[in-house]
């Protein structure tokens, strides 16, 4: 009992470290738990903390942000405990949860869940799928579930880690680009306990402007290092068309990333000057939205998974847009939503919109910055005159 009590008050240490119960919805929480609905198709995703006997979800798709409800009514509660994900096909008939209020009052069936450990080996929570009717998990599916639990990780683990991360992309600013009958505004701001942004832009041989923005997170400066990696890998394939770009770069730096036990997203774009038409790939990153000359705005949501863990049986699968004069396309990441006043893409929809230029919301959002910022933070709009 000793060693149990030490381990939850471990636990709840350095949950309460990670300083993000009680934050309000998160976009990096929620676009992990968006994703995990779309792969594998359950009404009921979750990012749960486990602390003071208590289990809060952090994040969800289908449920309640927020909540707190007792561990001793959880399934995760038992998840947190072990090293390995824990899958129930059937929970009515698991005599340990068949009496809980999840399966007698609210009807779940279905449960996988995996835990979520942080670099010191401290168990904090887990990323589950809930299901009203009992599924079969297989190994593929095990598998997903696994590397979207190491993404979690580490996007949990940035909070933990700031102090030791060091900047790696001094210098890797891309120059100005001038593309006649449009604009391209930006901040990259980098900072100490940062390092893990990813941008470029550069017009091709062909004339076709290409845009990346992206995010590695890892422990420590090996954020830096990798972005710096990804952003080589980028450069690289300026004249490679869109079915190719992601795919050929992920071929390049996936073994890195996994060496490392980093999540790489990444948002890129082939913009064609002549007609306005933009090709896009997205591989986890859904950072990016369109805000149209009449005011209407769509936010892009992510396509595929980040990279290295689209599954190979699924090819991914690029998008398409046709800029019209007077509409701007901003990509961020998620620097930008931790800012007073940004903490949706609506919110940096509505700045867009507002703003008179593509210069003049990129110098907001740079206002927004503060001096001791510990986040890296890069915004770009696209604007077509």
């Amino acid at each position: 009992m000793t060693n149990h009590l030490h381990g939850a008050d471990r636990r709840t240490a350095v949950v309460e470290a990670l300083a993000i119960l009680g934050s309000g919805p998160e976009e990096r929480f929620d676009r992990i738990t968006r994703m995990a609905h779309e792969a594998f198709d359950v009404p009921l995703t979750f990012l749960n903390l486990v602390h003071h006997d208590l289990v809060t979800t952090q994040s969800t798709f289908g449920w309640h942000q927020g909540s707190s409800v007792p561990a001793s009514e959880q399934f995760c509660a038992t998840t947190v405990l072990a090293r390995e994900p824990m899958v129930i096909p059937d929970a009515s008939l698991d005599a340990r949860f068949a009496d809980t209020a999840a399966v007698a009052e609210h009807g779940i069936r279905f449960y996988a869940g995996a835990p979520l450990t942080m670099v010191d080996g401290t168990r904090v929570g887990t990323l589950c799928l809930m299901d009203a009717v009992p599924r079969v998990f297989s190994d593929e599916d095990l598998a997903l579930l696994r590397d979207l639990a190491r993404w979690t990780e580490r996007e949990l683990g940035v909070a933990i880690d700031r102090g030791r991360v060091r900047r790696a992309l001094d210098g890797l600013v891309p120059d100005p680009v001038d593309v006649p009958g449009y604009a391209l505004d930006s901040l990259v701001a980098q900072h100490d306990g940062g390092g893990g942004d990813v941008a470029d832009w550069r017009v091709a041989p062909d004339g076709a402007l290409h845009v990346t923005v992206g995010r590695v997170s890892a422990a420590g400066p090996a954020s830096g290092l990798l972005a710096a990696a990804v952003r080589g890998a980028v450069a690289a394939r300026t004249a490679t068309g869109m079915q190719d770009a992601i795919g050929g770069l992920e071929a390049q730096v996936t073994a890195d990333l996994s060496a490392a036990d980093a999540v790489g997203s990444l948002f890129h774009l082939r913009l064609d000057p002549t007609s306005g038409h933009v090709d896009f790939g997205d591989a986890g990153h859904g950072l990016a939205v369109l805000v149209r000359a009449d005011g209407s705005a769509r936010v892009l949501h992510p396509l595929d998974l980040p990279l290295g863990l689209q599954p190979e049986s699924i090819p991914r699968s690029p998008g398409a847009l046709d800029l019209a004069p007077g509409d701007r396309l901003a990509v961020c990441t998620q620097g930008v939503l931790t800012l007073d006043g940004l903490r949706h893409l609506d919110d940096l929809a509505a700045l867009v919109r507002s703003a008179p230029d593509g210069a003049a919301a990129v110098e907001r959002v740079r206002t927004a910055v503060p001096t001791d910022a510990v986040v890296d933070v890069t915004l770009v709009v696209l604007t077509r005159h």
